[in-house]
């Protein structure tokens, strides 16, 4: 405003000179060139202000004075200075944390970004285009125009039904015995194949037994004797059990008299002389000659 006035006296001011100047030029008609330069020098910088004050301030004559009939009136970028104004202050508004996103209904899709910036996802629904923000969901109708904004509420999980978690555990229980009976499987294919029916005859030395036990199988091991009868009964009963089981062998181990070391290692008094070790090579039971009880003792050594 105060450059308005300032503007306007020294238009006015001109004014008064330009009259005077009007006069003094029609009473000095005789006066030289130099004058009228002189004069025209003179008045060149104020003709220089009052042309700069009227680009800026709009249209007005000389002369004029501004009234409330009259007023100054801008150009056409003035209203989209406003215009942009009006978004720069909302941007720094939501740079600040001050903006309300609620209030972007009606608005375009480069006002949403001028206050939230970029999405983080866009989906497309009946309605028109759905922008995701971490905090708000901004619906865009089918024309551009924004819909609604909606806070965007967190997801809780549901508690876990017992259940659920009860029959995931017996899955997870299932496989897990499966994959031992795999692994079980796969050791035992490893394993170079065990005879069923093995003798050792080595005139009655002492034998390294351990070492003679099947591995992870139920091994019996018959003391016998060329000359024992009873031994030679028994003897195709034990091989028969053998082979009916694949879990069981059978290890013959010839002792050939009663003073041979093997009989003094095991202290062997009798023959037949049998005995039941199960998969760890532990003895299961006592020393017998009787089928039926080593039948039992294979069963024994089966549960252990």
């Amino acid at each position: 405003m105060e450059r308005l006035v300032l503007v306007t006296f020294l238009l006015a001011l001109m004014k008064e000179k330009v009259d005077s100047l009007k006069r003094g030029l029609r009473q000095a008609t005789n006066a030289s060139r130099s004058w009228s330069r002189f004069l025209l020098n003179c008045l060149a910088p104020v003709i220089a202000i009052a042309v700069s004050a009227t680009g800026a301030t709009g249209e007005l004559s000389i002369g004029s004075k501004p009234s409330s009939s009259n007023p100054v009136r801008g150009s056409a970028s003035d209203s989209s200075t406003t215009s942009t104004g009006v978004l720069n202050s909302s941007t720094s508004d939501s740079k600040s944390g001050k903006a309300d996103p609620e209030a972007l209904v009606g608005h375009a899709s480069a006002d949403v970004e001028s206050t939230l910036g970029k999405p983080t996802g866009k989906l497309q629904t009946p309605e028109g285009a759905l922008w995701l923000y971490a905090d708000w969901r901004v619906q865009f109708g089918k024309e551009g125009q924004v819909l609604k904004v909606e806070k965007d509420q967190p997801v809780h999980l549901a508690k876990v039904d017992p259940r659920f978690s009860a029959a995931a555990d017996a899955v997870s229980r299932a496989a897990a015995a499966r994959a031992a009976a795999d692994d079980e499987a796969r050791i035992k294919a490893a394993l170079p194949p065990v005879e069923d029916i093995r003798s050792v005859s080595n005139g009655g030395q002492e034998v390294d037994l351990p070492s003679l036990l099947a591995e992870n199988k139920i091994t019996i091991v018959d003391f016998y004797a060329e000359w024992c009868v009873p031994c030679q009964r028994l003897s195709p009963k034990l091989e028969q059990l053998a082979k009916d089981d694949p879990d069981v062998v059978l290890l013959k181990v010839d002792i050939v008299n009663w003073n041979t070391p093997v009989t003094q290692q095991f202290g062997i008094h009798s023959v037949p002389n049998v005995r039941v070790f199960n998969r760890s090579k532990a003895q299961v039971g006592d020393p017998t000659s009787d089928i039926n009880l080593v039948m039992e003792r294979i069963r024994q050594a089966k549960g252990s």
